[in-house]
């Protein structure tokens, strides 16, 4: 079975790069891999890492629901013709964040304590000490109305004020207008809410059915395996039914501006 779905993306590849007038050199050139990796693929043989092919297919420009089949028909295949180690469905490669993100049409984000990567400022992450998370990538990625983002983070998200807090005015205001995209839903879970569903660990991201990050201290880790996929996207459901929305949800964040505001001049 692994090896027909191996054969059937080599096919698959063959068609679309010939379809877009691509020789297979000038394919690995676009997608930055050796030009073998081409053939090996287009011939249905394996190569060492999915997201090799991930990246042969996006070199071609593919969106939405194709860009979705193909993906996923080159995790079953990969899956099936893989030797399960202890890591498997494991990788720490920086990035794959914004990968996975741009080969799904719905990514969910739940923040409990830190703003999330894709909402995050500059000035934030400068005075959190964290990653911007390629803040210009991210705004590429919710450029695309193709796509929809729902964000849930908890109250306290809007309350965690990294150094001074002198930031926190700018990032609630870039959240409110990330909000205001077509392709946007922004819930938070009021602090006053009692008995969570499930009291959350750590923020973390889900890629459509395909895969969930979560960012340490140290590095982002992203999980593939199904199984755990589906326990995040449970996870992210049961926080989405508590979250307010719309208005209501807006008005905390503003609320949330305003308290800021007022701490920072009182101690002026």
């Amino acid at each position: 079975m692994g090896e027909e779905r191996l054969r059937e993306i080599g096919r698959e590849l063959r068609r679309l790069r010939a379809a877009a007038g691509l020789s297979g050199a000038r394919l690995a050139a676009r997608a930055g891999v050796p030009q073998p990796t081409v053939s090996r693929v287009e011939t249905g043989r394996r190569v060492s890492d999915p997201e090799v092919v991930l990246r042969l297919f996006a070199a071609l420009g593919l969106e939405g629901a194709e860009a979705e089949r193909l993906a996923a028909l080159v995790r079953e295949a990969y899956a099936a013709t893989a030797a399960r180690r202890v890591d498997a469905g494991v990788s720490f490669r920086p990035g794959a964040a914004l990968e996975f993100a741009r080969n799904v049409a719905a990514v969910r984000v739940f923040g409990a304590l830190v703003m999330p990567g894709p909402l995050r400022t500059a000035e934030y992450a400068a005075e959190s000490g964290l990653p911007a998370g390629g803040a210009a990538d991210w705004a590429a990625v919710l450029d695309d109305e193709g796509r929809q983002f729902t964000f849930v983070l908890a109250e306290s998200v809007l309350r965690t004020w990294p150094g001074s807090g002198a930031c926190m005015a700018g990032q609630l205001a870039h959240m409110l207008t990330v909000a205001g995209r077509p392709n946007v839903r922004l819930g938070v879970v009021p602090g006053s809410v009692r008995g969570w569903p499930r009291v959350p660990l750590h923020g973390f991201t889900v890629f459509g059915d395909a895969a969930a990050a979560v960012e340490t201290f140290t590095r982002e880790l992203t999980v593939t395996d199904a199984a755990e996929v589906r326990r995040y996207s449970g996870l992210f459901a049961q926080y989405e039914r508590v979250a307010v929305f719309g208005d209501e949800a807006r008005g905390l964040v503003e609320r949330a501006a305003r308290e800021v505001a007022e701490i920072l001049e009182s101690i002026q």
